[in-house]
């Protein structure tokens, strides 16, 4: 049982955010999923009744793994209130981490919607300051500012703000592909406001990125997820 919910835990943290773990995807398959295929195929009723149990005692990522393991096992579309409880249980783990709505796949924020969304927020941020509460330094005209640092990675994408001659452009400073690593520009957002384009920014990350400017951080609705 200890095993099973220490290979939960495992997939889930890989799951999340596989790009930022160490562990190679033929590995995960062959130790954490590949094992369980055939057993989760035989009877998926009895797999996710007994997976389900088996996590009964654990939070977090075991959860999060067990619920994400039944739709890498038997697809998103299954349906059991056992596999029900594990997503119950898995979304409040991250709503508890303060994680945004948009970090949610398609079939967390389908069931949410199904059993929450038409009457329960998913996180309430805190409302738009004001230009007196969160001021803004003027950029010059042709000025380039970064903004944002989105990801720790030395390769990240970044956030520039540009100032033309009408207004202001959010810029997205990024590697070409995963196999071309040099870097192209492309414009993202613009706004006659700067303090309009500060919130949309802000509102489109919906909590801070690795690093950024200290005048944008306030205009982050949300505070950063609380996961590790």
């Amino acid at each position: 049982m200890d095993e099973l919910i220490a290979k939960m835990e495992r997939f889930g943290r890989y799951t999340f955010k596989p790009l930022g773990q160490q562990d190679d995807p033929n590995e995960i398959w062959r130790d954490l999923i590949g094992p369980l295929f055939p057993i989760a195929q035989a009877d998926p009723d009895a797999f996710v009744t007994r997976l389900t149990r088996a996590v009964s005692s654990a939070e977090g990522w075991a959860v999060y793994g067990a619920t994400h393991a039944v739709i890498e096992l038997l697809g998103g579309d299954f349906r059991h209130p056992a596999a029900d409880e594990l997503m119950h249980r898995s979304l409040q783990f991250l709503r508890s981490r303060g994680v945004p709505e948009l970090h949610l796949n398609g079939y967390e924020r389908e069931f949410w919607a199904r059993h929450h969304g038409r009457t329960e927020p998913w996180l309430v941020g805190r409302p738009r300051p004001t230009l007196q509460q969160a001021p803004i330094t003027e950029p010059r005209v042709g000025e380039h500012r970064l903004l944002a640092h989105i990801v720790p990675e030395p390769d990240s994408n970044l956030v520039v703000l540009c100032r033309g001659g009408d207004g202001y452009l959010a810029v997205i400073d990024a590697k070409y592909s995963d196999d071309d690593p040099s870097r192209a520009c492309r414009d993202w957002k613009t706004a006659r406001r700067l303090d309009d384009l500060y919130w949309d920014i802000g509102t489109a990350f919906q909590i801070p990125t690795f690093w950024c400017d200290t005048e944008l951080a306030p205009y982050f609705p949300l505070p950063p997820s609380r996961l590790y």
